[in-house]
């Protein structure tokens, strides 16, 4: 029977925080030869439009995004899920009343509300993300599946995370004031499980590899949970497997040690 993998993306196969922004050669021949025989998928807070298209051609055969509000195999929508509309205004009002910026994610465009925001900007700056899929916020009334707000300093971090927090799933980011805003009750477990009962896929051939707390969810819905060397502390001692630092391709390693792909000769 085949088998389920599902990979993180910054802190896993990338590392845009340590100004590792390309997919190193032994990860793209690792993913590679486990799509030949296995279902092998995309697990990220990302919306489609943001993932780079060194991810967008690693051979995967489907993605579950924006932390597990969309799901699709082979360019195929399984399930999606996206905020309210007063959701979305929550989230609007507490960013700029926090003298914050706003990201609305659909799959083709990320809204913002402002493209001249200063503290925009810098995060941007930051992780050399493309301006090409951001838009200024026109309003309308679209589908958004995840959302990201972030501050200048952690006051406003802090204040903006006490008032939504009965309203959505936070993800705070590694290295940045700003955090994800998900759909109350979705997160990476909730989409990974729903691609598992798609595939009848039983949870004893499912692997997850991630170094978030937006990954624990995933760990935890799978029978294989492996993290990074470099995973954030509160993943540690949970029981799950490790590997090496994404530095060191520990995706790779973890695939040739536990003998489910072969070492490149």
């Amino acid at each position: 029977m085949k088998k389920i993998f599902f990979f993180d993306v910054d802190g896993t196969i990338v590392d845009s925080g340590r100004q590792m922004h390309y997919v190193s050669d032994k990860t793209k021949y690792a993913i590679k030869e486990l799509s030949k025989d296995n279902y092998v998928f995309i697990s990220s807070g990302r919306c489609k439009c943001m993932l780079d298209k060194q991810i967008l051609d690693l051979n995967a055969n489907g993605f579950v995004l924006c932390n597990g509000a969309y799901a699709e195999i082979n360019g195929k929508e399984i399930f999606s899920k996206s905020f309210s509309k007063d959701d979305i205004s929550r989230i609007k009002k507490t960013a700029l009343d926090n003298n914050g910026f706003y990201c609305l994610e659909a799959n083709d465009k990320v809204y913002v509300d402002s493209l001249k925001n200063r503290i925009l900007n810098s995060f941007i700056s930051r992780w050399e993300i493309d301006l090409s899929f951001m838009a200024e916020d026109d309003h309308k009334e679209r589908d958004y599946f995840i959302a990201m707000i972030g501050f200048e300093n952690q006051d406003g971090l802090s204040e903006s995370y006490m008032a939504l927090r009965d309203y959505a799933g936070l993800d705070r980011h590694h290295w940045f004031t700003s955090y994800d805003v998900n759909i109350k009750g979705i997160n990476k477990g909730y989409g990974c499980k729903k691609v598992m009962e798609y595939l009848n896929i039983p949870v004893e051939n499912s692997y997850a590899f991630g170094d978030g707390l937006n990954d624990l969810q995933m760990l935890e819905a799978v029978g294989h949970p492996v993290v990074m060397a470099n995973c954030m502390k509160e993943l540690k001692n949970r029981g799950f497997e490790d590997t090496d630092d994404v530095l060191d391709d520990g995706v790779y390693e973890y695939l040739v040690k536990n003998h489910l792909i072969k070492a490149i000769e």
